[in-house]
């Protein structure tokens, strides 16, 4: 979320315990990026997201938007957590490579167990 750029201007009073000096006056800061809990800061995550995912090559599915493809490579994508299934782990390792480069990302390994509460098995055959 907090990658996005904002779209409107919004101002907050500093927060409590924060000391600016301005000489006795009021001040406001103006948020430059998304902060958790705005209205309007999930769409404006998911249009700057996707607008990567489309630059990189990648198309959603039409029955699920949370589902993107490209080549042998799945993303699926849950508000701001991502599962990245490939055909090998260096193409996946690739891609997690490629997704560092345009956004602060978490890698947490290749062998997922659990992803949102959905256990996940392995099966070498596919």
């Amino acid at each position: 979320y907090p990658q996005a750029d904002i779209k409107t201007n919004i101002y907050l009073f500093p927060p409590a315990g924060i000391v600016i000096n301005t000489g006795g006056q009021d001040l406001v800061l103006k948020l430059n990026k998304n902060v958790y809990g705005l209205k309007g800061t999930g769409r404006t995550w998911w249009e700057y997201l996707a607008s990567r995912l489309k630059e990189m090559g990648f198309k959603h599915c039409k029955a699920d938007q949370c589902v993107w493809k490209k080549g042998g490579l799945v993303i699926i994508v849950y508000v701001d957590n991502c599962l990245i299934f490939g055909n090998s782990k260096d193409e996946v390792d690739r891609i997690v490579e490629e997704l560092g480069k345009r956004f602060d990302i978490t890698d947490n390994g290749t062998t997922v167990e659990e992803y949102l509460g959905v256990k996940i098995d392995h099966n070498k055959d596919g």
